[in-house]
């Protein structure tokens, strides 16, 4: 029987609220916060224990994304079928008992069927240089590199840590049309994990608060704020179910704002310019076996939104092994 839940533990590696088994990064691609939209329980030892100087562990998880609606603000326009498959690979790595570093990068492919095209052929004066995406067709493309460090401050009565995440495109990949994985712009998120596990008891809750610094296009901030949120609990010593709540306030243009044409410039960068705001709801599942291994799923929608897709469900499912 647990007693006492205050610090999470697995394979002497203390994985960080924010990046815990599914790492779900692709969601950038969607113009949403990807750093957490599913949460993971993780065992239990000591009050005081910390992350366990190099200990680590290896994930991948595979993201089924389905969407048919954008929303412009008042409606949600119909935009046909999006359909996103994601391969995402992390690596977690404590460097003492207090640091840790986790570095990852997805591979997306996307199909946009039916969806109105962002034809660059059509732009003004015409961009052969750029791929035509939205064929039908699914498009791969890995997208951004991610490196985070977080730190492990206390542990009681709150686990406290603050973390920053940088995101940087893998390669030029293309950004114009529905079926683009990814705005290809860099960011750097700053944050703090919040985690309680409730003395005696089987249930846990957090909260996750980060703002993120996105590279300007033409001029135009698209920085946002980002609240998270999460309430577990445990069945077993080794498995976990829990509901998140991700939201994100963006800045930038909405999708209502007039556009003189969508032929020129601003609208070859309006991916880039949009502020993407969002607020979705999940549950997930942990399973954690053969003492260094962990199985992790999750599922969740769009609830409301603001110049963003919207999710008519995502799931995921992820495997990590420590070390």
């Amino acid at each position: 029987m647990i007693s006492n839940r205050s610090t999470i533990i697995r394979g002497g590696l203390r994985a960080p609220f924010h990046r815990i088994a599914i790492g779900l990064v692709v969601l950038h691609v969607l113009g949403i916060s990807l750093t957490t939209q599913a949460f993971a329980a993780e065992n239990v030892q000591s009050e005081d224990a910390g992350h366990a100087a190099g200990k680590g562990s290896v994930s991948i998880t595979f993201q089924s994304t389905s969407i048919s609606e954008f929303d412009i603000g008042e409606v949600d326009v119909d935009i046909g079928e999006l359909l996103t498959q994601s391969l995402y690979v992390e690596i977690n790595y404590a460097l003492t008992d207090r640091w840790q570093i986790t570095a990852g990068l997805p591979f997306i492919r996307r199909r946009a069927d039916g969806a109105p095209s962002h034809d660059p052929r059509a732009l003004i004066p015409p961009r052969l240089d750029v791929a035509f995406l939205d064929d039908g067709s699914y498009h791969s493309n890995l997208q951004d590199f991610f490196v985070g460090f977080n730190y492990l401050w206390r542990t009681d009565p709150v686990i406290v840590e603050p973390f920053v995440n940088l995101f940087i495109p893998s390669h030029d990949y293309p950004h114009f049309g529905q079926a683009a994985v990814g705005q290809n712009l860099l960011k750097l998120e700053v944050g703090v994990d919040l985690t309680k596990y409730m003395p005696f008891s089987y249930w846990y809750y957090g909260v996750e608060t980060s703002y993120t610094f996105v590279e300007k296009t033409l001029g135009i901030s698209v920085s946002y704020f980002r609240l998270n949120g999460e309430l577990g609990y445990f069945f077993t010593d080794s498995f976990s179910a829990n509901l998140f709540v991700p939201a994100k306030d963006g800045k930038g243009g909405k999708a209502s704002d007039p556009r003189p044409n969508r032929t020129d410039e601003s609208w070859y960068q309006h991916d880039r310019t949009a502020r993407h705001s969002s607020v979705n709801v999940g549950i997930g599942a942990n399973w954690f076996f053969g003492d260094k291994y962990q199985l992790s799923g999750s599922a969740f929608t769009t609830v409301w939104g603001e110049t963003v897709h919207v999710v008519d469900l995502a799931w995921s499912i992820g495997i990590s092994r420590y070390f």
